[in-house]
């Protein structure tokens, strides 16, 4: 969990100053980024590598193909979906406000992950000692959290209301 708030931390500044290039930071939304990657994902990326290894353990070929689709399957749409209803509520927004921002922003978060964690956990369920692969997932989690701090930026729409 320690790693995850550290990554979590970095990722959503080095997205808001750079990636969303703000003038100001928005520490909320800091607090929020890293609440959820601590408290929320970080256990759940540790479950779930304990049920991938339990539910298909080893390092053959097959049983890597396998984790990976689960992990593809399963995993990935609950995470996302987890993501985006805790930052949601976090917010203080409705069930009604996470509906709509997830029919959104869920097929571009999937699509994105399709394309970048079959290769990580590939590496990971192969080659990794199961002991260290939460630690590998956060690493590469860096990168995922800067776009998932990114997808959480208001679209433009919401930026010119505030501005109103």
């Amino acid at each position: 969990m320690a790693t995850y708030a550290t990554l979590w931390t970095i990722s959503d500044s080095v997205e808001q100053k750079f990636i969303s290039k703000k003038e100001q930071m928005d520490y909320k939304k800091s607090v929020r980024m890293v609440t959820v990657g601590t408290f929320v994902v970080a256990p759940l990326v540790f479950t779930w590598m304990f049920l991938a290894e339990r539910m298909f353990p080893g390092r053959a070929i097959k049983t890597v193909a396998k984790k990976m689709i689960t992990d593809q399957v399963v995993f990935a749409p609950v995470a996302i979906s987890t993501f985006y209803f805790t930052t949601c509520m976090l917010e203080r927004k409705s069930l009604q406000q996470f509906k709509e921002e997830w029919l959104v922003k869920f097929p571009i978060t999937y699509k994105t992950g399709m394309m970048f964690w079959p290769f990580i956990q590939a590496v990971n369920f192969s080659v990794v000692p199961y002991k260290h692969r939460a630690k590998v997932i956060g690493c590469a989690s860096f990168l995922w959290s800067m776009f998932l701090c990114y997808e959480k930026e208001p679209s433009e729409p919401e930026n010119m209301k505030q501005g109103s």
